[in-house]
């Protein structure tokens, strides 16, 4: 019984994120701001063979957190390579701001610790976007 509590819970936490990110993303996908943001950032999402509104899923997965990620990602019209290359980017490299607090309190260089994650996850994204395309 704790645990459907439980459960159900952390699904009501996820969905209050989920569902206001996936319809405002799926509202502005209708208007020319989206386009706009997706054209503008298509040449450097490009180096990872993602569509140019993957930005925004980088933006929210590494600031927000993954589940605001994949409401982005779930939104747009990705082939299964670039969530693929977005998956395993945001999984090394993703909710930064939660986790600087969580690595102050353990005591830990959360710049280097930082660095190494966003480093390790774009060049990983960009390696396998690469054999991904051959």
């Amino acid at each position: 019984q704790r645990g459907v509590k439980q459960g159900l819970r952390t699904f009501w936490i996820l969905m209050r994120v989920m569902i206001p990110v996936y319809i405002i993303i799926a509202i502005l996908a209708r208007t020319p701001v989206l386009p706009a943001i997706a054209d503008f950032f298509q040449p450097a999402m490009g180096i990872w063979r993602l569509p140019g509104d993957a930005a925004l899923a980088m933006v929210v997965g590494h600031f927000v957190n993954l589940y605001a990620a994949l409401a982005v990602i779930a939104a747009g019209q990705w082939d299964p390579d670039a969530v693929t290359v977005a998956a395993i980017i945001l999984g090394i490299s993703h909710s930064h701001l939660m986790e600087s607090a969580v690595f102050r309190l353990m005591h830990l260089p959360y710049a280097v610790l930082a660095t190494l994650r966003v480093t390790a996850g774009w060049g990983l994204g960009w390696i396998v976007a690469v054999l991904l395309a051959k």
